[in-house]
């Protein structure tokens, strides 16, 4: 999948505390409602090998291929409402249950 070398998980570090950072930086209901549209984002677009991706600094959503993803951190995702929290700015990565 093209979009995925945006991502550069190579140089990205598995955090705790990118959901509360971006909590903190835009408020809860607003981080619901991201979360929300980047699940729709998945339901709507993505398939079985792709992973939803909310992008901290933007707000953002993108579709990753999930091989990329366990590529890099190790996750194999099977479950629905899982997304991954990505930062640039921070070179970091979270996974998110949504649901």
């Amino acid at each position: 999948m093209k979009i995925t070398k945006f991502f550069d998980f190579d140089k990205c570090i598995l955090s705790n505390d990118l959901w509360p950072k971006f909590i903190n930086k835009i408020g809860l209901s607003k981080a619901q409602l991201a979360v929300r549209q980047s699940l729709d984002l998945q339901n709507m677009q993505g398939t079985s090998f792709t992973l939803p991706v909310l992008i901290l600094e933007t707000c953002g959503s993108a579709l990753v291929s999930s091989e990329a993803v366990r590529n890099h951190i190790g996750f194999s995702n099977r479950q629905q409402g899982i997304l991954l929290i990505y930062s640039s700015k921070l070179n970091s990565i979270q996974l998110l249950q949504g649901n």
